[in-house]
């Protein structure tokens, strides 16, 4: 893969240039893994991606001859068909145990429950190394960084997974380099994306390196994928990090949280718990993984959110009820935090619901109602690319 810059998702794409198996060959081999126990919709979704985009390279010009792209699903252990979460079947092309050579692998997300599906599959995690001694390159989905990361390969490295995950990556793996906000981070011949449906991103990504930014443009109009995904950051949600067992530590944290317009300061908080400042703030950091000062700015950010969601108040207006009475010093830091003004934020966030859709009238006046066969109106939008 090229360079080694982190993908901001909210820049352009640098222009494409062939990964280093392409370069090698006008065929690029690209196994994407189905693990055990794990979401379908990763593997099946990327492999579709790419092959439908292949479809559509054939539609637009070149100036000369495009890579041609074989892709295979690839089930983790001997055996064709692997059972993913909720017993979905997935029946694949190929398996880890007869797969000898490939240029890209393609590695996806984990259930929740990381430690027993990294023992589920642990099989993958030497094969994957394998691959990538043997030239392919790797990318991983989501919190299939966490593979990578048992494979060694993203030691020294910089990378990204899903934001729920971050803290527990850099905890596991403390050589790797984690970009909170970015949705792409390629580092060569290894490439990790963010959360859930970053992995579209991601294929579109390899799509424009691979088959040209015209057809990675095609494909996101075609397939209604948004290249300028909010970073990762917008869609955080702050945990509380309650899930340490210091008792002193969780009271102060109560008393943080319930009056964030007052902001008590380091040394308030340290007296009401009975505690040295400096004291205070060692163990604090220590329970929380964060200062007392910076876990205060992220509770008043995580209040503004639900607020610009929820609400119609000002700006200026939030900002003063959780504490900050400059407007701008607010915006610069929910900014910084989040990635997006509080402007943009409500834009893409606030409402009434989380899904804005286009409700049809019945000719007396009255809501219909979805999926009733026979007597809805079915409105029908035919989406041609430019």
């Amino acid at each position: 893969m090229p360079s080694r810059r982190p993908v901001s998702p909210r820049a352009r794409m640098p222009r494409a240039r062939p990964a280093r198996s392409a370069a090698r060959s006008q065929l690029i081999r690209v196994a994407v893994l189905a693990l055990r126990d794990s979401t379908a919709l990763v593997p099946i979704g990327f492999a579709d991606l790419l092959r439908k985009a292949v479809q559509l390279a054939a539609t637009l010009p070149a100036s000369g001859a495009r890579p041609r792209l074989q892709v295979q699903l690839v089930a983790c252990g001997s055996a064709p068909v692997v059972v993913g979460a909720s017993g979905i079947r997935v029946h694949c092309d190929a398996t880890t145990r007869s797969l000898r050579r490939c240029d890209v692998v393609l590695v996806p997300s984990l259930e929740p429950d990381l430690a027993q599906h990294l023992a589920e599959n642990r099989d993958v995690v030497a094969w994957v190394r394998r691959m990538h001694d043997r030239g392919a390159d790797v990318v991983s989905a989501c919190t299939g960084a966490f593979v990578l990361g048992e494979a060694g390969l993203l030691d020294g490295r910089t990378a990204t997974t899903h934001w729920a995950f971050q803290d527990l990556l850099r905890q596991r793996y403390p050589r790797v380099r984690v970009r909170p906000e970015a949705t792409v981070v390629d580092e060569g011949s290894v490439c990790t994306a963010g959360g859930a449906t970053s992995f579209l991103n991601l294929a579109l990504y390899l799509i424009e390196r691979w088959l040209g930014a015209d057809v990675a443009r095609l494909a996101s109009k075609v397939f209604l994928v948004d290249v300028n995904k909010s970073p990762q950051t917008a869609y955080a949600i702050l945990d509380g990090q309650r899930s340490h067992a210091d008792a002193q530590i969780l009271r102060a944290q109560g008393l943080l949280e319930a009056d964030l317009a007052a902001g008590s300061s380091v040394g308030e908080l340290s007296e009401k718990i009975a505690m040295s400042r400096r004291t205070f703030v060692r163990r604090f950091t220590r329970a929380t993984g964060t200062s007392p000062r910076d876990y205060l700015q992220r509770v008043r950010i995580e209040a503004a959110k639900r607020a610009l969601e929820g609400t119609r108040r000002s700006v200026g207006s939030i900002a003063a009820g959780i504490g900050y009475n400059d407007p701008v010093a607010f915006r610069k830091l929910f900014a910084r935090l989040t990635g997006l003004t509080p402007a943009d934020y409500r834009r893409r966030y606030g409402g009434v619901g989380a899904v804005r859709a286009v409700t049809l009238q019945r000719r007396g006046g009255r809501a219909q109602r979805f999926g009733r066969a026979g007597r809805n109106q079915v409105a029908v939008a035919r989406h041609q690319a430019h």
